[in-house]
């Protein structure tokens, strides 16, 4: 078996751990309260005034809107999947460090590509299912609060909105890696995510649904890479923060030759060190 693959299987889930705490209460009620203002207070305003927005604000939604198309974001990480897959198998014993940094560069992109993917999936068959009005579309006919329900057309498929949950996503994953800059992270997804609402193609609320539906899902998918030892432990608050994936490479190292000498492995120092 690759060195690649060894690791991974070695990377069993921690079965007799508790799940975290997910703070998905706070979470819920917040994001339910923000949705329901927004289709309450900003949709109607927002959807007849669209058509007569600033040339600048136009041209800035226009320029920004396709940021949260998945499609590059899903090459980008398979491409790094790959790359660091060939740069942890190529590597030798003398490459501890590349290796290492290669087994966290491919389970990172696998959790962003499986971060965008299943959060896409998700919520293309939400909105379809729900069939909400398009507002650039079907304003003038249906208004904001006109639902079509299993209606699977696109003309019906406003709610959430599917590039505001792919935005979430990104810059989610990115503040989990980052957490320093989390604030800074959060506030480019909404300046990204209010473009949708400017160029006519959702509601307000549909973009704060979306949003949030990407940011829980991204959460959700740290917190299964954690249980599993990979890119992501959960810290005290129950945040997923990333592993130190060199000291878990030298705790290997330290079992692997004390099994190749016969040691006990209680003579090694292989307590882990806080917040690894």
């Amino acid at each position: 078996m690759s060195v690649p693959f060894r690791w991974f299987s070695a990377r069993r889930k921690l079965k007799g751990q508790a799940w975290p705490c997910t703070h998905w209460r706070g979470f819920l009620i917040g994001s339910l309260g923000i949705v329901a203002v927004s289709f309450a207070v900003f949709d109607y305003p927002v959807g007849k005034m669209a058509k007569e927005l600033n040339p600048a604000v136009l041209d800035y939604g226009s320029f920004v809107t396709d940021f949260g198309n998945s499609g590059w974001i899903l090459f980008t990480s398979f491409l790094a999947f790959v790359v660091g897959i060939a740069a942890a198998g190529g590597a030798g014993e003398k490459t501890r460090r590349l290796r290492a940094r290669g087994v966290f560069m491919a389970q990172a992109a696998a959790f962003l590509f499986i971060s965008v993917a299943s959060s896409g999936l998700a919520v293309n068959l939400i909105k379809k299912t729900i069939g909400r009005a398009r507002p650039s579309m079907l304003y003038e006919n249906y208004g904001p609060f006109s639902f079509q329900p299993l209606e699977f057309s696109a003309k019906f498929a406003s709610f959430p909105s599917g590039h505001s949950t792919t935005t979430a996503v990104f810059f989610t994953a990115a503040a989990f890696f980052f957490p320093k800059h989390r604030v800074l992270f959060f506030s480019i997804a909404v300046c990204i995510a209010i473009s949708r609402a400017i160029v006519g193609a959702h509601y307000p609320s549909d973009v704060a649904a979306g949003l949030a539906f990407g940011a829980w899902c991204t959460y959700f998918v740290a917190i299964l890479f954690s249980r599993y030892r990979m890119v992501f432990r959960i810290d005290e608050s129950g945040w997923p923060v990333p592993r130190n994936s060199m000291a878990a490479l030298k705790l290997d190292f330290l079992h692997r030759s004390a099994r190749k000498r016969g040691r006990p492995q209680s003579e090694l120092d292989l307590s882990p060190q806080k917040g690894h």
